[in-house]
């Protein structure tokens, strides 16, 4: 074959590829500071609790209680497996800035905000000291709640609770640990012991740091979902690989929406649950890195997520170095500039992006999930001090 031949092919091959990514750095080159423009199309907004609340990641609704339960880690800023940032744990956490789950009774009209928020009490459960939640997920039939935990010393698990909301208790029941979940991130529950969870990579920063950002910037498919069932770990497989696989959730029992970080966008699956399994849909691009998913009760998938993510790898980075009481470096440290992006989703309406912020008023927004009947919606910065409710 004649060499202009073979370079043709070759070209023919990576062009796909390398489209892909001119369009996902385009994408976030129009977001870069000087560039980025703010949009609110909320009715109101406010922060709240920036004085109890950092970090906080992931959070879901109860409805039916009129609560959310946040997974909020102020030792996200020395220990982020996912980032990258593996700095021995801080001399400065004391127990108001550790690790928790929260309730939040978001439903219950002027109530003190000291009544409102309270942390659940991890009962039977030896590992406190080495609690790192991200994705978080909440089964109400059976009022299990499961945790994804980045441990510095057991590795990535997933913690098992049943909870008691009336007493703000989590027992702790079971820890979950499988060759097949390495980089969990987060979780949705099919009920009974079943669940979907997705891997962001396939090389974790923990293995290699290097590896594992190339891995995120090529947009290489190493994330995957993973079906398991805690009740019989041995039925754990791989249903499909994502692009740094983020958040999950299910618009209805057929359909499985999964998000990608490093290849900007939705993946939608059909999803069989008499033998688990997935089959690729369809894919949307976002203008943002997408994180976590939720499904409001009108059936639109609800996306939060990271515009530009030099600006939220500064923040990881610099985090390391946080100290409000400390010298003035150390306290520029702690500022969250990484702008916000959240946004819904519909068939009939596509995407209609909801709030943009440069990172001024709330920052690296993580998770966006409504009650609809209420009126009341919370986004969670996973940076940020606080979260932002939102009414619409």
């Amino acid at each position: 074959m004649a060499r202009p031949s073979i370079y043709l092919i070759a070209l023919a091959v990576i062009a796909p590829y390398l489209y892909d990514r001119y369009v996902a750095l385009s994408g976030m080159l129009a977001n870069r500071p000087g560039s980025f423009q703010n949009l609110n199309k909320f009715e109101s907004h406010e922060i709240k609790f920036q004085d109890q609340l950092r970090n906080c990641e992931d959070v879901l609704l109860e409805e039916g209680m009129g609560i959310a339960f946040l997974s909020c880690n102020p030792g996200r800023d020395r220990w982020n497996t996912v980032m990258g940032t593996l700095m021995p744990p801080s001399t400065v956490l004391d127990g108001k800035d550790s690790a928790h789950i929260w309730i939040y009774d978001y439903s219950t009209p002027n109530l003190p905000e000291s009544q409102a928020l309270k942390p659940l009490l991890l009962s039977d459960y030896n590992n406190a000291a080495d609690f790192h939640p991200l994705g978080i997920e909440f089964d109400a039939v059976t009022s299990t709640l499961y945790v994804i935990n980045h441990s510095r010393y057991s590795g990535n698990i997933i913690e098992v609770f049943q909870v008691s909301v009336q007493d703000a208790i989590a027992t702790h029941v079971q820890t979950l640990k499988h060759p097949l979940i390495r980089t969990p991130n987060s979780i949705h529950s099919l009920g009974a012991g079943r669940l979907l969870v997705t891997n962001d990579h396939y090389i974790g920063a923990v293995t290699s740091p290097f590896l594992s950002k190339v891995e995120a910037f090529s947009g290489a498919p190493g994330g995957s979902v993973i079906y398991t069932d805690i009740r019989n770990s041995s039925h754990t497989k791989t249903l499909a690989h994502v692009p740094f696989a983020n958040g999950i959730a299910m618009l209805n029992s057929t359909v499985v929406s999964v998000a990608s970080s490093s290849k900007p966008g939705i993946y939608f699956y059909a999803f069989n649950a008499e033998n688990p399994s997935m089959k690729f849909k369809k894919y949307i691009r976002t203008p943002a890195g997408a994180d976590n998913l939720s499904v409001d009760s009108n059936g639109k998938l609800l996306i939060a997520g990271h515009p530009f993510a030099p600006a939220l790898m500064k923040v990881s980075s610099d985090r390391a170095m946080c100290d409000m009481e400390g010298t003035e470096e150390q306290k520029r440290a702690c500022e969250c500039t990484a702008p916000s992006w959240v946004a819904e989703w519909s068939e009939a309406g596509g995407l209609n992006p909801l709030y943009k912020d440069s990172g001024v008023e709330f920052c690296s927004s993580s998770t966006f999930a409504r009650d609809v009947g209420r009126g009341v919606g919370i986004v969670t910065g996973l940076y940020e001090r606080g979260l932002l409710v939102v009414r619409n």
